[in-house]
């Protein structure tokens, strides 16, 4: 039986709710959008189709590597055979039933797999806004994150920016339909939520971070705390279940208790040591790896991992200026570009690089141009209207705030690049959608005021 709970309606500040005629064409307009986001995608990979496998060392090798493995029934290991919870398993084992399903081989199923996740986002992004703003912002930022450059760039990757967008939009729409509107608070929408979330910490462990945010809003949604109990308790404890099974699995394996992943100590390490961005402080733990390369796997990778906290958290007690500046700089490099795709396409691979580059650098130059360009319009559009979104009020426009704020919050603590924002986009076209919605309105009511005066006339003397 549900829980009694009076019900929030969606909120329309910029418009009226649409009739039925404009609610036909909103969906058609909406189809069509998710039309272009897909098949922008989808061309982009038939243009550039980078291969995971062609002699290049970064993370779509491991997680080709590590779908292939799983989809073998081999397990979850490293590129030496050893098992291994360096990254999240989320993504390698969605690739292994990709792979099960098309081959092993096939990339290129993967990949439509990143195409349709951007449809999906265009979708959720709608339905974000029809809750919080209106259609037409809806329409708007749906076609902005259709149209975004650095995310068309990303769907080519074996990565989890792709995806991401997705999830992360999908988590603030149910935590709005199941919470904060409360239209149903059966348990079984609380378990699916816990799922939900489940799923985000196994594909990107920042996300446990989300889990707060969706605690603070469930409260402020259910203030009598006897229901806020029972209805969190509930998600918190599906969330839990659902990363149980892969804990349990590394304390098997691994022989040590890791919840999700063993990257705390190497992202801890790089933004916690002097010059966190410099060249080659990218991988501070190699000279741990050096020390203890004497210790097989798994049991190195726990030490080194071990010993990487414990050096991070050292520094940073006795660098406390450091400290207290490098949010401002982690900051600057999280947000100061979108063209982290571009690169990864040829790949960081070490020198000396052989393989022919499947973009040359004057394409390079131009892609990271064009997505660098759109990418700052849309956040000064963003920007340009805080006073709309901004709100400790309206609980609908506080999660997407606090959605943002979370995710930077956890990763100025870590060592942040261009690609650590992609997840937060939808909620940036959102935002810059309302702007320019907001901004058509008022330029229509002044002009219409500005024609309807009469013309005056000059006076003889």
């Amino acid at each position: 039986m549900a829980d009694k709970a009076p019900r929030q309606s969606p909120a329309s500040p910029v418009g009226e709710r649409a009739s039925e005629p404009e609610t036909r064409r909103h969906l058609v307009l909406l189809v069509a959008i998710i039309a272009i986001a897909v098949g922008l995608r989808l061309a982009w990979i038939a243009y550039v189709n980078p291969n995971p496998l062609d002699g290049r060392m970064d993370d779509t090798t491991f997680y080709a590597s590590a779908g292939q493995s799983l989809a073998a029934a081999k397990g979850y290991v490293n590129f030496l055979g050893f098992p291994t919870a360096q990254w999240p398993p989320a993504y390698p084992f969605l690739l292994a039933g990709i792979f099960k399903l098309f081959g092993s081989t096939n990339f290129v199923a993967a990949k439509v797999v990143n195409a349709l996740a951007g449809g999906l986002a265009c979708l959720v992004i709608y339905l974000i806004a029809m809750r919080v703003f209106d259609r037409r912002v809806g329409l708007l930022a749906a076609l902005l994150f259709a149209l975004f450059p650095g995310q068309i760039f990303f769907s080519t990757l074996l990565m989890t920016e792709s995806l991401t967008p997705a999830l992360v939009g999908l988590m603030a729409l149910l935590l709005l339909m199941w919470v904060v509107e409360r239209q149903d608070t059966r348990w079984f929408h609380h378990v699916a939520l816990g799922v939900l979330f489940g799923i985000a910490l196994l594909a990107r462990g920042e996300a446990v971070m989300l889990v707060l945010v969706a605690l603070i809003i469930w409260k402020l949604a259910v203030p009598a705390w006897r229901l806020f109990a029972r209805q969190a308790g509930v998600f918190v404890l599906a969330a839990g279940l659902t990363v149980l099974p892969w804990t349990v699995r590394n304390e098997i394996s691994m022989h040590s208790f890791v919840p999700v992943s063993t990257a705390l100590g190497h992202t801890l390490l790089a933004g916690h040591q002097p010059n966190p961005y410099a060249i080659g402080s990218l991988f501070p733990e190699a000279k741990i790896q050096q020390q203890y390369s004497y210790l097989p796997y798994p049991q190195r990778e726990i030490k080194v991992e071990s010993v990487a906290e414990h050096q991070a958290i050292t520094w940073a007690v006795h660098h406390p200026v450091e400290e207290a500046w490098y949010p401002l700089l982690k900051f600057k490099h999280m947000f100061q570009n979108d063209t982290d795709a571009v690169p990864w396409i040829n790949s960081w691979a070490p020198a000396p690089d052989t393989r022919p580059k499947l973009l040359s650098t004057q394409q390079q130059d131009n892609l990271s141009a064009l997505a660098n360009v759109y990418y700052v319009a849309v956040m000064l559009c963003a920007v340009a209207g805080v006073p709309l979104w901004f709100s400790l009020k309206d609980k609908r426009k506080l999660l997407l705030v606090l959605f943002v704020a979370a995710w930077v919050a956890i990763h100025l603590e870590l060592w942040p690049s261009g690609r650590y924002h992609v997840a937060l986009e939808p909620i940036f076209c959102l935002w810059a959608g309302l702007m320019l919605v907001t901004a058509y309105d008022w330029l229509i009511r002044h002009r219409q005021r500005f024609l309807a005066q009469p013309r005056r006339t000059r006076q003889g003397p």
